[in-house]
């Protein structure tokens, strides 16, 4: 039964959220979402994620012309004229299986960004790179880890999946501080090693190099990170923003999150649906609860709600 019949946005989460803990889209989740597309409704990708992490199954989706990145740092058009859409998937991407095969590079459009101060960034990151963990920058779309950090991955509690998907989506560099002269940063990921205990190695001093940078903001992203970018940088900001460009109202936006980065885009939301594997205070800033990630709670919820 429809309920929600002026929806014209579905904004989504990937980690947690869309995805299921082998970071697959599934078939079901694939279908309910094609099936909105055809129908007008927009699609919108909402993640902490880099434009390059975003798995080839999600970017081909008919609606989904639009990806908000790195928290709200940076939101990107689909060219849908590229060559690349008209291009096969593989096997695995088409399964809805992880997937970064397709060259994105120019196949998307920078419509805007909120950096991080330049100054400041490198201070940070050279503080942080003092400490046992990983703090990876995001430029441009894409995001890069300290070469001499990344033996750190396999220590982390997080599932295989995940450090695949770290793996895969990183660019080595062996000199940070001479890498980062140059460049615009959007958002810095601090990944953390664990201890036989399960504990985070070098969170607390980690959260008290944070304190001194107050022009940023720390958020979780879910896996136990610590996810830092401008303070106007936030995916509800990001959401709205761009779906004011479009022509379209809060009231007519559903979103689906499961994090602390997400809390600022369900607020924003006419409608924000918090998963049931949600942090208690994502499900607090939400109208609504729907299912896990592995039960498929994004479809459940437009299957009910909007087919």
């Amino acid at each position: 039964m429809n309920t929600h019949r002026d929806i014209r946005l579905i904004a989504f989460d990937l980690d947690g959220t869309l995805l299921t803990e082998k970071k697959e889209l599934t078939p079901r989740t694939r279908d309910v979402l094609e099936e909105l597309s055809a129908q007008g409704i927009l699609l919108l990708t909402t993640t902490g994620r880099a434009l390059s992490g975003i798995p080839d199954a999600v970017k081909v989706l008919s609606g989904a012309r639009y990806a908000l990145t790195s928290n709200g740092a940076g939101i990107y058009q689909r060219l849908d004229a590229s060559p690349l859409w008209n291009s096969t998937l593989s096997a695995q991407a088409s399964k809805g299986l992880p997937s970064f095969e397709l060259d994105t590079e120019n196949s998307y459009e920078l419509l805007f960004e909120n950096l991080m101060d330049h100054e400041r960034t490198l201070e940070l990151m050279k503080e942080l790179t003092q400490l046992r963990v990983m703090p990876d920058p995001f430029i441009n779309g894409n995001c890069y880890m300290i070469s001499s950090k990344s033996y750190l991955i396999s220590s982390m509690a997080v599932t295989d999946s995940m450090k695949d998907y770290i793996r895969s989506s990183r660019t080595l560099v062996e000199d940070m501080e001479a890498f980062l002269q140059d460049k615009e940063i959007q958002k810095i990921t601090i990944n953390f090693a664990s201890d036989e205990n399960g504990h985070r190695i070098d969170l607390t001093p980690t959260l008290q190099i944070l304190e001194k940078y107050p022009e940023f903001v720390a958020v979780t992203g879910g896996i136990r990170n610590i996810e830092v970018s401008d303070t106007k940088a936030t995916k509800g900001d990001a959401m709205l923003r761009l779906a004011a460009q479009l022509g379209i109202r809060p009231d007519q936006i559903v979103a689906f999150g499961d994090s602390e980065n997400d809390i600022t885009m369900l607020k924003a939301a006419g409608t924000g649906v918090a998963m049931a594997n949600s942090l208690e205070i994502t499900k607090d800033a939400a109208d609504e609860i729907t299912l896990s990630n592995e039960e498929e709670g994004v479809a459940a919820w437009l299957e009910k709600a909007l087919l």
